[in-house]
């Protein structure tokens, strides 16, 4: 929740944050576990542990802070925490919050970038595909 000044009073103005897509079937990559390879999943993925390799995923990656990726992550949404060696495609939104670390190409309609990360790489802005 977010409180704005409207004249002399404040207004509550609800926020949608990334936490808020993480939808009910998670899959998780947990702390001490390496992971190599490719992983298809249907709805978020959350790593605490190491994975290298390609991950396609049709809602989140989440990339917690002692997660780690070296590959490509191609997902609608990426939040950042951990650290990801490789590039991002990602067709809506990519959070790179202030412990996290990306090396590499970010290729997103959005990219929100928190001050005391950690960024080496081009990012490109695209424009969200417009499906009828």
């Amino acid at each position: 929740m977010i409180l704005k000044k409207n004249k002399s009073k404040f207004i509550k103005i609800d926020e949608k944050v990334l936490e808020d897509e993480v939808g009910s079937a998670v899959t998780v990559i947990a702390s001490n576990t390496r992971f190599t390879g490719k992983i298809q999943v249907e709805d978020t993925l959350r790593i605490s542990g190491y994975f290298k390799g390609e991950i396609n995923c049709r809602r989140m990656v989440w990339v917690e802070k002692t997660g780690r990726i070296e590959g490509t992550v191609n997902a609608r949404r990426v939040v950042i925490e951990g650290e990801i060696n490789g590039k991002i495609e990602s067709a809506d939104h990519v959070e790179l919050r202030s412990n996290g670390r990306m090396t590499g190409d970010i290729n997103a309609a959005k990219i929100t970038v928190a001050k005391g990360c950690l960024f080496d790489g081009q990012a490109k802005i695209m424009q969200k595909d417009k499906s009828p």
